[in-house]
């Protein structure tokens, strides 16, 4: 999200929470966790708390995160595979060399 998406998301909720109030240091602070994000996943997720609570979300409720990619699942398969390979030709190796 950059600079003026965060303003919107900001915006929207003073709108609705009349408490809230948006501050340069708030932008700021939003706009450092939130420039990772989808803006349109986290109206979505504004909507819905709008909807369903009477006080303004704190950043949490409404981030929407992406997920990390973990290749450790992926090294290990490829891992274990090599090592199944690895056995069968070494059983074949010995197969022959005692036949």
């Amino acid at each position: 999200m950059d600079k003026k998406e965060v303003i919107q998301v900001l915006a929207t909720i003073e709108s609705v929470y009349p408490q809230f109030k948006i501050s340069d240091e708030t932008v700021l602070m939003w706009l450092r966790v939130m420039k990772e994000m989808d803006c349109k996943l986290v109206m979505q997720k504004l909507t819905a708390h709008i909807a369903r609570h009477p006080f303004p979300p704190v950043l949490a409720e409404i981030a929407v995160l992406q997920e990390r990619k973990n290749h450790f699942l992926q090294q290990t398969k490829q891992w274990e595979r090599e090592g199944r390979e690895r056995i069968v030709r070494e059983a074949i190796g010995q197969k022959e060399t005692n036949a």
